[in-house]
């Protein structure tokens, strides 16, 4: 590699935020932050509380303009986008975890069975965050945890071991079926 091209890739490394190194990941995690949503709300009282707080933060209330309201948010389009395209009906309780885990199964054996057909990345990257925030809702109602962020995502945090959901749900989209949602979850419960 030529002194211009070692130039240009510490450019692009700047740019991109990745740091000097590109074989090193500088994880930067928050503090655990606890929940501050009563997740013992039903899946409408969920929807009616979201609609208030928009309603608040356009007013200039900032208290719920955080991350794991973006999540709240997002698990709530999951469900709807589950109802109105596949006709199923999903809560926050402990049963949606394998009705999760078939969703993601059923979009990963389709598109890698899809000749010439697969799903645009931008497609992809939405099922992920609805994904996420759906099974992070899922977790914090069911299990309990924290909410995190970092410079790879958001994420929760159980007993102090901070879990990145993003991620796992891309590699099981992309085939990986050791990265299904109901062994995690499992795990997760005897943290």
């Amino acid at each position: 590699m030529g002194m211009f091209d070692k130039l240009r890739k510490k450019k692009e490394q700047q740019e991109n935020c990745t740091g000097a190194d590109p074989t090193r990941l500088d994880l930067k995690v928050s503090a655990p932050q606890p929940c501050k949503i009563d997740y013992g709300m039903s899946v409408e009282e969920l929807k009616v509380f979201c609609d208030e707080q928009y309603k608040k933060i356009a007013a200039g209330d900032k208290e719920y303009m955080t991350g794991e309201f973006m999540q709240l948010g997002y698990a709530l389009d999951f469900i709807d986008f589950m109802k109105e395209v596949f006709g199923v009906t999903l809560d926050l309780e402990e049963r949606a975890v394998p009705a999760l885990e078939s969703f993601l199964d059923t979009i990963s054996r389709e598109t890698q069975e899809a000749k010439g057909q697969k799903l645009s990345q931008e497609v992809m990257n939405d099922i992920m965050k609805k994904a996420t925030g759906f099974f992070s809702v899922v977790i914090w109602k069911n299990i309990g945890g924290g909410f995190i962020s970092s410079n790879i995502g958001n994420g929760v945090n159980i007993n102090g071991t901070n879990v990145f959901l993003y991620n796992r749900i891309g590699r099981r989209l992309q085939g990986d079926a050791f990265s299904d949602m109901v062994s995690l979850y499992e795990t997760l419960k005897g943290l």
